[in-house]
């Protein structure tokens, strides 16, 4: 643990404070090579919340992993658990704002071996992928219309909380 910064999410009644770092938490009750199913998120908070609301994915007969990466997922962080669980589906558990949306995408992006770079503007996201720059308002901004744009199919699957909430969190508090 030697020059080891430790980055700790932080739970409030304000809400949940969310580190960027490079680490991660993560928890499984299987061996790696057994795991079919692999969640990431932001937040570990997030990643129990929704457990709350899909217990299925807890219990037996799934095999499952959570991992919570923190707001700024990198591609090292994903290409490790790729290596780790390599049975695994991939499952996004990200938050439902512009943040967790893109984050989203990065995975789908890593899931074939390659890397987009997003960014705002005003209104509008933008992404380049594949020496091509494109623009999609923010509020229709999805996995789906990125992966409509950009011609890639990563088989992923987004799990987003019901509206009005952001996070999963919001939503077992009921704070919106």
């Amino acid at each position: 643990m030697e020059n080891q910064i430790i980055a700790q999410e932080h739970w409030s009644e304000n809400g949940v404070r969310i580190p960027v770092c490079k680490g991660m938490w993560l928890v499984t009750d299987s061996l790696p090579i057994s795991v079919t199913h692999l969640f990431i998120g932001h937040s570990a908070s997030d990643i129990l919340c929704f457990c709350h609301y899909y217990p299925n994915w807890v219990n037996s007969p799934c095999l499952s992993a959570f991992v919570s990466l923190g707001l700024l997922p990198t591609k090292e962080q994903f290409t490790w658990l790729k290596s780790l669980f390599t049975n695994a589906k991939i499952h996004t558990v990200f938050d439902g704002g512009i943040s967790g949306r893109v984050a989203d995408c990065k995975v789908a992006t890593w899931q074939i071996g390659k890397s987009a770079r997003f960014s705002l503007a005003g209104d509008h996201g933008e992404f380049y992928y594949n020496k091509k720059k494109y623009r999609i308002p923010v509020n229709i901004f999805s996995l789906s219309r990125f992966e409509k744009l950009s011609g890639i199919r990563s088989g992923i699957r987004t799990h987003k909380p019901k509206a009005p909430f952001e996070t999963f969190y919001q939503s077992f508090t009921n704070v919106g």
